[in-house]
């Protein structure tokens, strides 16, 4: 992994229930509009995925995590740009009621089912949910 460039990382949020949170992502950005994917973004300098990943999830939602809490589920290539990958990650028991959003229009709750059937949801986030089987989801 030491030669892919790891850019950002995505966060699959499962709730107790087994759904999905999702951000429905703003509709005035250059990258999949108005599309529904995990929470996440960009690593900063000097910044590892891990800590990527705990700072966009403080930022985007005031949800406080613990690097142990994070689960790795894999290194996937971005599909707006070859040769970057994301780095996903799963958290699970999250509640939507305990979240406060702050970026993207709004949370969405899909079941996995429902995920790959909804149009809005992102091919990239379809591909990363094809892979929880791995994690019996």
């Amino acid at each position: 992994m030491a030669n892919k460039k790891i850019a950002g990382v995505g966060i699959l949020l499962r709730t107790p229930q087994g759904t999905f949170l999702f951000q429905e992502r703003d509709r005035n950005l250059e990258r999949n509009p108005g599309r529904i994917a995990p929470f996440g973004g960009g690593i900063d300098l000097n910044e590892d995925p891990l800590q990527c990943a705990i700072r966009e999830l403080s930022e985007e939602l005031e949800l406080d995590v613990q690097k142990e809490d994070l689960i790795e589920v894999g290194v996937f290539e971005s599909h707006y740009t070859k040769q970057t990958f994301i780095q996903i990650y799963l958290l699970k028991n999250i509640v939507s009621d305990n979240l406060t959003l702050h970026e993207g229009e709004s949370i969405v709750e899909l079941s996995l089912e429902n995920a790959h059937k909804n149009e809005l949801v992102t091919d990239f986030t379809k591909e990363v949910l094809r892979s929880l089987v791995q994690f019996e989801i």
